[in-house]
């Protein structure tokens, strides 16, 4: 479930017929149509579909202009979703041509309902989402505009733009947040890409439709699909036995062995967010592709090896302990055996590799950084990093690179390590402002900033961009994260909650305030559970984007869990600082 920012008074509403007040789904057709797994425990089953069904009018005869267009957006609201009276609002050619699935345009508020020829309809706050439900940009303000006509005496809509156009709150009830999974473009990693798909019974059709689309503008050299150009999906996706049944039109001598594999890797990852589903069977044109037991019908597990919060993954909690590297859980921590976890070192911050194997950790004075083992007591300690200005803690991808954010006096400096040698890359947005805190996804393709700002603090994000080998050819252009507007301007902290969400830690009276967003910037607060409200001036947030992980809030030596809240957790030991998950 997701929460939107508090819908404006709606008094011009009054103003109108009922059938405005409740309808109105709407967009701009002056806006333009083209632009650049698990979540946190968002439930995605046929049991979550609103329970209540609406039918809507169709035209009644003698409708003006006004009452059309409040029909017709009226009609965009019939649950369960379905346009077959929303197209009687439409002219004979325009019926024809007329094609929602293409984008989804949502809205917060809308003034008057004017016109005759054409129809003009005021939006507040319009957000639009492409075909497969990815989140685009929102414009605060924007204006349908309708073009009419009359058929036998009739008035209709001749002139609409190819989207879905509804409110928020109705997107909200009827469409969820979940992720298709694509690879990068070395296929090592699967990427989860998060997108908003009806509910209920079309939930796997939507999900499959989705991948097929392959990423454009700024997810090019970002993300791809191995699903052969041109391939459609065979009418919808049934579900039986729990198996999903994904028939696809094509050439199946176009497929390799290889490319089956990956596309099953994409299915599983995908599908696994529809609860019913426990396998998946693929098949192209006339024939069924076997897996690697033989059968034509995988589990979900497949394509482990491509998890994109990496594998194996340590369960164990690292931090600085007297000047050492310590492992362990809250209340259990001890030295680990490779160099850093002994005497000699003086540092202030640390960031492990995925596997748990490696640690790379900052000097006490900011300035350079450091790289070890974690476990051998006679392996090799190189410093990559040498003369920074004021490092942050360091993170790492699954390709064993490690990311640093040198603060340098407010005109920030992405470096990155690889094999060892370290260089630093320009990340428009980021590099040269004043950025605090710098997070990479796992899964290596994207970049979360807080960046401090006069009176306000923002959370921005970019995608890297790879070639097939892996090297980074560069980063996209800069998004900001929709933040609600409850809490201080100011953050203390951010991190990730899943693959696709990060938590932010603000100040409110009495208290702290976590709230949770999506990492592509749609507004809506995703639901966690747990705590997000806190007592005191917690400090510091400690969380990774594994399923199930627990999650700390820090309040100088006093922890909160924020998944458990009943649980008691023990005090940090005095001089324990730095406490982070791998990655």
């Amino acid at each position: 479930m997701t929460t939107r920012p508090t819908t404006r008074s709606r008094s011009v509403v009054n103003a109108l017929v009922a059938v405005v007040t409740c309808a109105l789904l709407a967009a701009c057709v002056q806006m333009p149509t083209s632009g650049p797994v698990v979540e946190p425990p968002v439930t995605t089953g046929a049991d979550d579909v609103p329970g209540i069904s609406f039918d809507p009018r169709p035209p009644q005869a003698g409708d003006s202009p006004v009452d059309i267009v409040s029909g017709f957006l009226e009609a965009m609201k019939a649950t369960p979703i379905s346009q077959t009276v929303a197209l009687q609002f439409l002219s004979r050619e325009a019926a024809e041509t007329w094609a929602p699935e293409q984008q989804v345009m949502t809205y917060s508020d809308l003034g008057t309902v004017v016109g005759d020829m054409t129809v003009q309809v005021p939006l507040a706050d319009v957000s639009l989402y492409d075909a497969r439900g990815a989140w685009q940009r929102i414009q605060p303000a924007g204006q349908l505009v309708l073009g009419m006509v009359q058929e036998d005496g009739e008035w209709r809509i001749s002139e609409v733009p190819n989207a879905l156009i509804v409110p928020d709150s109705w997107f909200d009830d009827w469409y969820q947040r979940v992720s298709l999974y694509y690879f990068d473009p070395s296929a090592q990693v699967l990427v989860p890409e998060p997108v908003h798909v009806p509910r209920g019974e079309q939930l796997a059709s939507s999900l499959v439709r989705g991948l097929l689309t392959p990423p454009s503008g700024e997810l090019q050299d970002v993300a791809v699909t191995y699903f052969p150009p041109d391939t459609d999906l065979e009418l919808s996706v049934p579900i039986e036995s729990g198996i999903a049944q994904v028939a696809l039109s094509g050439d199946p001598d176009a497929v390799d062995a290889t490319t089956a594999d990956l596309m099953r890797a994409q299915l599983a990852w995908t599908l696994r967010q529809e609860e019913r589903i426990n396998a998946v069977q693929l098949s192209i044109g006339d024939r069924a592709f076997n897996g690697s037991g033989g059968s034509t019908q995988v589990r979900l597990n497949v394509g482990s090896a491509y998890d994109p919060t990496g594998d194996p993954r340590s369960p164990d909690l690292f931090a600085l302990g007297w000047n050492r590297v310590v492992s362990g859980t809250i209340g259990a921590f001890e030295e680990t055996s490779g160099p850093l976890g002994q005497p000699g070192y003086a540092l202030r911050g640390i960031g492990v590799s995925i596997d748990g194997s490696r640690v790379a950790a900052v000097s006490r004075t900011g300035s350079d950084l450091f790289v070890a083992p974690t476990e051998s007591p006679t392996g090799e300690v190189t410093r990559p990093v040498v003369g920074g200005v004021d490092l942050a803690d360091p993170h790492w991808d699954v390709r064993d690179r490690t990311w640093v954010l040198d603060r340098n006096a407010g005109r920030a400096r992405v470096i990155v390590v690889v094999d060892g040698s370290a260089r630093i890359v320009a990340v428009p947005g980021i590099s040269g402002r004043a950025v605090t805190d710098l997070l990479v996804s796992r899964d290596g393709t994207r970049l979360v900033a807080l960046v401090r700002g006069r009176t306000s603090d923002q959370v921005v994000s970019s995608r890297v961009r790879h070639d097939p080998s892996g090297a980074i050819l560069g980063f996209s252009s800069l998004r900001t994260l929709w933040l609600p507007d409850e809490g201080s301007p100011r953050i203390r902290d951010i991190a990730w909650r899943s693959t696709t969400a990060i938590s932010v830690l603000r100040d409110i009276t009495a208290g702290s305030q976590v709230n949770t967003i999506s990492v592509d910037g749609a507004p809506g607060e995703i639901t966690t559970g747990g705590n997000t409200r806190l007592r005191g001036p917690n400090r510091l947030l400690v969380s990774s984007p594994v399923e199930g992980g627990e999650v700390y809030a820090l309040a100088g030596r006093a922890v909160l869990s924020l998944t458990t809240p009943e649980r008691a957790v023990p005090d940090l030991p005095r001089g324990l600082t730095s406490l982070t998950y791998v990655g």
